[in-house]
């Protein structure tokens, strides 16, 4: 069965963007470029939330480099009930039950899923026991406001650290898995 990773950038106030959207807190260097590109370009898919899946493709349809020939090569699925449709390259657009849907793809044969942003879409998977593995970089920055990363009404998730990864840039790569009692 396929993995399904939820992996973001967050503030160190557990932030994925600010109040109004804003992402520019976002430390991108080529540091984190290489993490990029050794631990996600094997991926089978990604999943989106509609808002997120937004942003994502008024970005890299026009953006040049490895890792917008992977986002715009790799398979891409966006749970949503107002969107009907996408322009962008190998984007299936779904509106049914998630966890159903999400159930399936981890059951079809391939590479790992990941989540990339994506906070409501990200609880409902978490609701549904649907992730196996949080990817955060925590950004060395407290933005006092904006959207947290993990939303709902989130029930306790026990968690093991499986991998720190320190960057020059103040940034650190943090890997849980949920701990064996929680699955």
């Amino acid at each position: 069965m396929r993995k399904l990773i939820a992996w973001d950038m967050v503030t160190l106030d557990g932030f994925f963007c600010g109040p109004r959207g804003e992402i520019d807190w976002f430390v991108f260097d080529s540091e984190l470029e290489q993490y990029i590109l050794d631990t996600q370009l094997s991926a089978g898919a990604v999943l989106f939330g509609r808002g997120t899946y937004e942003g994502m493709a008024a970005h890299w349809p026009s953006a040049e480099g490895k890792i917008a020939e992977f986002m715009n090569r790799v398979p891409k699925v966006v749970f949503s009930r107002s969107l009907q449709k996408s322009d962008w390259s190998n984007t299936t657009v779904l509106g049914g039950d998630i966890a159903e849907e999400v159930s399936a793809l981890k059951r079809q044969p391939g590479g790992d899923i990941f989540v990339f942003g994506s906070a409501q879409l990200t609880s409902a998977l978490m609701e549904n026991s649907l992730v196996d593995e949080y990817r955060l970089g925590i950004n060395p920055v407290i933005l006092g406001a904006g959207v947290p990363f993990f939303k709902g009404n989130l029930e306790r998730h026990e968690l093991r650290l499986t991998e720190t990864r320190p960057l020059a840039s103040g940034v650190v790569i943090l890997h849980y898995q949920p701990a064996p009692q929680a699955r």
